[in-house]
């Protein structure tokens, strides 16, 4: 089972606020895109992963709240919608779905069925191109806010990540880090452990995780993910227009608070040389 971030699934009411906001901040935002199920997206891609701005365009498509269904993708982040925004999910890098479901399985998660589906891309020239996805959930019964799940491309690479996409003015490389704050840490921070993921998913209480990034911010949840560390490449290119923002300097870091990021935090710092 692949370790490695894929991309983070971050919920917003206002898909061209949340567009707006990122490129405010120096990113290169995708065109939207629309699912087949009633959500719709835009993306940041930053090397071989991607955050993914996600919203409810569609609500029509969407299936009802019914507990004897199926495991709902587009329900699910419905849902975390009503309750808040911010990051409802983390998707890993995968080779095989069907395999990574079994891994889950024996890591003790809840996981559904392997979910298939398409949907159109658009080329920087503005091309079409047909995309597929194989999505595999593990959940937990303390992380009813927090999914993980792998995400198998079924297209060329060439297909979805493009030079002009990835190239930003504030010169964002990747993300290293989530963080999650929940009141349970120790039984979620085991459950991270067994699938593997503790060196990537940084799991605390909220109020430890205040200690060390001391902000002053009533969003920040406690009970599932909080945000992520994006390591760039020169921290000056994105500071100022993070400042600008709300950010604040916490040593060598600066950190944007989830009111200011549409429920997200996101810690600033700098990529160490090779």
């Amino acid at each position: 089972m692949s370790k490695k971030i894929d991309h983070l699934v971050l919920c917003v009411r206002d898909l061209d606020a949340a567009c707006d906001r990122y490129r405010q901040l120096g990113f290169t935002v995708t065109p939207r895109a629309l699912h087949p199920f009633g959500t719709g997206n835009a993306l940041v891609q930053l090397g071989d992963m991607y955050l993914e701005l996600l919203a409810v365009v569609d609500p029509e498509k969407i299936g009802p709240d019914n507990i004897d269904l199926p495991f709902s993708f587009a329900v699910y982040n419905r849902n975390f919608l009503r309750l808040r925004e911010g990051m409802s999910m983390l998707a890993l890098q995968s080779q095989d779905a069907h395999a990574d479901r079994d891994a889950f399985i024996a890591a003790g998660a809840a996981v559904p069925d392997v979910f298939d589906f398409e949907r159109t891309g658009e080329t920087p020239d503005g091309a079409q191109v047909e995309l597929g996805f194989s999505l595999a959930f593990a959940s937990h019964p303390l992380l009813c806010h927090a999914v993980c799940f792998s995400c198998q491309h079924h297209h060329p690479a060439e297909n979805f990540y493009f030079p002009a996409y990835q190239n930003h003015v504030n010169s964002a490389a990747s993300i290293d880090r989530i963080f999650l704050t929940h009141w349970a840490a120790e039984a979620v921070d085991e459950f991270f452990s067994e699938m593997g993921l503790d060196s990537l998913v940084r799991v605390k209480h909220q109020d430890e995780f205040l200690t060390q990034y001391p902000i002053v911010d009533d969003v920040l949840p406690d009970d599932g993910f909080a945000g992520f560390r994006l390591l760039v490449e020169d921290i000056d290119a994105i500071r100022p227009a993070a400042l600008s923002l709300g950010a604040i300097q916490c040593g060598d870091e600066v950190i944007l608070p989830p009111s200011r990021m549409f429920g997200v935090m996101m810690v600033i710092g700098q990529q160490k040389a090779a």
